[in-house]
């Protein structure tokens, strides 16, 4: 017998000393079998019988099974390492819970940024430059904390300001690990969690800790916008306000450019022989490049490749660029240039565009969609539907034959075998015999009589269905789902509305091979639908054609 086997053994002897007297033989088999599915070395075995209680094993069992995965997950960073050091199951999620809500970052102040709010779990900052913008929104994927480009940041700040939430003790691996809140001056408030998608709803919105928050962040406007808010309040008077800070900012960063451009051009910054060429410069040619052997454009006498002007509005993903061509031939055509990876998700975000624009189900033919039906969110919706189904109404679901006793049931019926097997032994003990037939008759219709009641309970049983027999119906139905989910939202009325269709669809596989069907010159390209590729110093760069 190898060491494993014996410590297995030696585990199993040891738990049934300690608790056969504890638990019926049908709860021990159950805390078997849940220990082997926790650990094939049956190690939690002894914590499963000292935390689960005799009286409620079902619900125990549940609770347990949750407590110890995450002691599995979290083990090396708890203080006690050795689940058997756990007196129950309240201790070890205490012990989870001090964990999982432990300080697991520091926020350090930076110039160009207010901290209006601080507690032990919150920093909430407001950026008041693009710099600190990308400070604070580092690991999100914000527009406005993107190091390429301030449009975004400026952007948002012509009528309102950006609010950073920095949860100092939530794992980056949750969405809400950071949190933007824009603060209109008008009062209208939008949030982004770190994956930077709107959100209405969860979070902290609506409760008291968040109004908190939100109490110190108005008054925090009050003192230091007070004569923004006012414009904004009146429509009209905030329509031409917009205008006018909007036309501000993009003079200023023309002005910026064009200095930046000029100065390029005396240098001759943009010249592939330059040893110091810059990202900026390798896109320029890559466009340049394109232009002339993709699209044709004719250059002038005069004309150069710094007659390419970045565009300050640059609302594309990552580090792509865009450029707008300034020569008499096709003058002002535009272009965007990038790497594959953000070319293709530049693509990804114009489709999506298109969807939300004109609905999921309008952009693409039936067929197409159904070939990417996500089946485990189909069985999950009737998971749930089942499930609150089944519960509600379980009296026309299930059989009554098959339900349970009640607990007055099973006492009485206990009660009933006890009294029906004395009267039986009394008929064996010939030291108990009734002196005549009479009296012997008398004791064999009280058995009949007791069978017959027993007979009757067992035939009606008035309990409720037990979780196994719940979640063994809700399997017996979500194979069925399985096999055919799509005659399942069909028959359910799921396929008529497209909002409560497209929660069934992978839209993001899907997206992805339409890009890879058709290009992603498609969804870029409004002009032809073409994308230029080149190779600029060793650096892939892809072109296209907006206008």
């Amino acid at each position: 017998m190898s060491l494993s086997q014996v410590l297995l053994e030696g585990r199993k002897d040891e738990f049934l000393s300690k608790y056969r007297d504890k638990f019926q033989p049908q709860d021990l088999k159950k805390i078997f079998l849940m220990s082997r599915e926790l650990s094939s070395n049956q190690k939690f075995l002894n914590f499963l019988g000292k935390v689960i209680s005799p009286n409620n094993v079902n619900e125990d069992l549940l609770k347990a099974k949750i407590a110890v995965e995450k002691f599995i997950k979290y083990q090396k960073n708890l203080d006690k390492k050795d689940i058997n050091q756990y007196d129950s199951i309240k201790d070890i999620n205490d012990a989870i819970e001090r964990h999982e809500n432990r300080v697991r970052r520091d926020v350090k102040e930076v110039e160009g940024a207010d901290i209006v709010y601080e507690d032990d779990r919150f920093t909430v900052v407001t950026p008041k430059t693009h710099e600190a913008s990308c400070y604070y929104g580092s690991g999100s994927k914000w527009c406005t904390a993107a190091k390429s480009s301030s449009q975004h940041f400026d952007r948002y700040n012509i009528d309102g300001k950006l609010f950073y939430f920095l949860d100092k003790k939530a794992p980056t691996s949750s969405r809400f690990y950071k949190v933007a809140m824009l603060q209109k001056y008008d009062g209208n408030q939008q949030y982004y969690d770190a994956p930077d998608k709107l959100f209405h709803k969860g979070w902290i919105l609506g409760t008291p800790e968040f109004e908190k928050i939100n109490k110190v962040i108005q008054n925090y406007l009050k003192t230091n916008y007070a004569e923004d808010i006012e414009i904004f309040k009146d429509e009209v008077r905030a329509k031409q306000e917009r205008e006018i800070r909007r036309q501000r900012d993009e003079r200023i960063r023309q002005e910026r450019l064009l200095q930046q451009i000029n100065d390029i051009r005396e240098r001759d910054g943009w010249n592939l022989e330059n040893d110091d060429l810059n990202e900026l410069g390798r896109k320029a040619n890559a466009v340049y490049e394109g232009l002339i052997d993709e699209w044709g454009v004719e250059i002038g006498d005069n004309e150069s490749i710094y007659n390419l002007l970045p565009t300050t509005d640059n609302f594309y993903v990552g580090d792509i660029l865009g450029f707008t061509w300034l020569g008499e031939d096709e003058n002002d055509s535009e272009y965007m240039v990038g790497d594959w990876f953000h070319i293709f998700e530049q693509a990804k975000t114009n489709l999506q565009d298109t969807i939300e624009d004109v609905g999921f189900i309008e952009s693409f033919n039936e067929s197409f969609i159904m070939g990417y039906l996500d089946t485990d969110a189909v069985v999950e919706w009737f998971r749930e539907y089942y499930d609150q189904n089944l519960r509600d109404e379980w009296e026309d679901i299930f059989d009554e034959e098959d339900l349970p006793l009640t607990k007055d049931q099973q006492s009485r019926l206990e009660k009933l075998e006890q009294e029906i097997e004395e009267l039986y032994r009394r008929t064996r003990d010939t030291n108990s015999l009734p002196y005549s037939s009479d009296e012997r008759g008398e004791v064999y219709d009280r058995i009949e009589e007791l069978e017959g009641e027993r007979d009757e309970i067992q035939e009606n049983p008035e309990g409720e269905p037990t979780e196994e027999m719940i979640e063994e119906k809700i399997s017996d139905y979500l194979y069925d789902v399985r096999q055919n989910p799509a005659a399942y939202l069909a028959d359910y009325g799921l396929m008529d509305n497209a909002d409560s269709f497209e929660q069934f669809i992978d839209k993001d596989s899907l997206i992805e091979d339409a890009i890879d069907t058709d290009g992603p010159g498609h969804f870029l390209s409004t002009y032809d639908g073409g994308l230029f590729s080149t190779t600029i110093e060793g650096v892939d760069y892809y072109v296209a054609r907006v206008y």
